[in-house]
């Protein structure tokens, strides 16, 4: 009786382990401006998420029936993946994802955001020289300087610089 008792505890407990979330950096939140980018933005943070592009852009909920929820306006289409993720597609999307965790992923061109917020943001620019597409967007972290979107993907904490 007891070795069955232990094994349905590991039995629930494998699948619970599955669903854990990747923590979120620790800090305050940091702020993210994103201006003319042309490429892929992917954010997952907790905070104030804003912007507008031409193109794609999936957002992520982990908490769909929760009363936070992201808004978007000017889809020509909308695909629902699961009761989670929803892909927008059109040209002149804008959408509003605040205060809750949201996962948004921005794919295309245009690309504007402005982000208060807790998380991390990957940032892959789509400048190809071959291509003679020489700008792809620049970006500020923390109010930092701008600067041009990496080649690469490349990631970034999203918290408070610390004040010292």
């Amino acid at each position: 009786m007891r070795k069955l008792f232990i094994i349905g505890l590991i039995a629930l407990a494998i699948p619970a382990t599955a669903f854990t979330r990747t923590p979120l950096p620790p800090g305050g939140n940091g702020t993210l401006s994103i201006r003319e980018a042309r490429g892929v933005v992917s954010l997952y943070a907790r905070g104030s998420m804003t912007g507008r592009l031409n193109g794609r852009i999936t957002i992520t909920d982990p908490k769909p029936y929760d009363s936070k929820r992201a808004i978007v306006y000017g889809a020509t289409r909308t695909i629902y993946r699961n009761e989670k993720t929803t892909v927008f597609q059109g040209k002149n999307l804008r959408f509003r994802a605040i205060g809750s965790l949201f996962q948004v992923r921005a794919e295309g061109k245009a690309i504007f955001i402005s982000a208060l917020a807790r998380g991390r943001v990957t940032l892959d620019g789509a400048g190809d020289v071959s291509a003679n597409i020489f700008y792809d967007g620049v970006f500020s972290l923390n109010d930092e300087e701008y600067r041009s979107l990496p080649d690469e993907p490349d990631t970034f904490d999203l918290v408070a610089s610390p004040s010292g």
